[in-house]
């Protein structure tokens, strides 16, 4: 090949790619280097704890009208029962059950795992002759919570434990020595087990249909007779509510405060 056409092939070559090189490249005109987008961080809202409420004791009683006030408000409850026990009425509520004894702690430990629960409510409750599962059972139930990471638990005791000993009037109070001495040192053990807590405190139980005057009070020097089912709608009250939380209260009738309010 010739200089001379060499010198033309280059002389194309040169035509073809001039642009390219014709000046040098300015950063400021190139387009930007694609970046990954920048990672937000999404703050952590305020929002109600996610899941159902486990209720121990709630075959029958206070219990079983609290598992009726929760499921009209809509809650999803879990029951522990015990074997044998009578499970019609929680069953028509469609309320889940799993059967277990809480003197068991295995039993206890097995129903905290059943669902996902974000309260606990205990109503559980011995006789004078057997008292045994007002602290022991309570007992396995706050240890079981605070495994399981639940943070706040519900304890229904009685008027009568703890420095409300005075307010119970001497005919509950001759018979019922163990019965408060046990429930005083299941609401002991639960004040201090960094739980949150609400203790709620009854005087004589009825059933009969609610007044709808009671009210919770923390005044540990008040007695009434108290319906089951006015009792189970401050508990429901409690549950929905933080302003309760590592307290110690009085459910109070004062329309039943005296004995011949109930008797005329």
């Amino acid at each position: 090949m010739t200089a001379f056409f060499r010198f033309l092939i280059a002389a194309m070559l040169m035509a073809c790619l001039g642009p390219a090189f014709a000046e040098p490249i300015d950063p400021a005109n190139e387009p930007p280097v694609p970046r990954a987008a920048p990672v937000v961080k999404v703050l952590e809202m305020a929002l109600p704890r996610p899941g159902g409420i486990l209720v121990f004791g709630g075959t029958r009683g206070t219990g079983l009208e609290v598992v009726r006030a929760l499921v009209k408000g809509g809650e999803r409850v879990t029951v522990m029962a015990r074997k044998g026990a009578n499970v019609e009425a929680l069953k028509s509520l469609n309320v889940n059950v799993v059967t277990g004894d809480a003197l068991n702690r295995d039993d206890v430990n097995a129903a905290f795992a059943a669902a996902p629960f974000r309260e606990v409510l205990s109503t559980l409750g011995g006789t004078p002759k057997d008292a045994s599962v007002d602290y022991e059972g309570n007992r396995n139930i706050i240890d079981a919570a605070k495994n399981s990471g639940i943070p706040r638990l519900v304890l229904i005791s009685a008027i009568g434990a703890g420095d409300s000993a005075p307010a119970a009037p001497w005919y509950l109070a001759m018979f019922k020595t163990t019965y408060f001495g046990e429930k005083t040192k299941a609401e002991n053990y639960l004040r201090t087990s960094g739980l949150e807590y609400t203790i709620v405190r009854p005087g004589w139980l009825l059933d009969a249909p609610p007044s709808n005057h009671a009210i919770l009070i923390a005044d540990a020097t008040k007695f009434s007779w108290i319906t089951r089912s006015d009792l189970a709608n401050l508990v429901v009250t409690c549950l929905k509510s933080d302003a309760n939380v590592n307290k110690v209260l009085t459910a109070f009738d004062d329309g039943r405060s005296q004995l011949w309010d109930v008797l005329f």
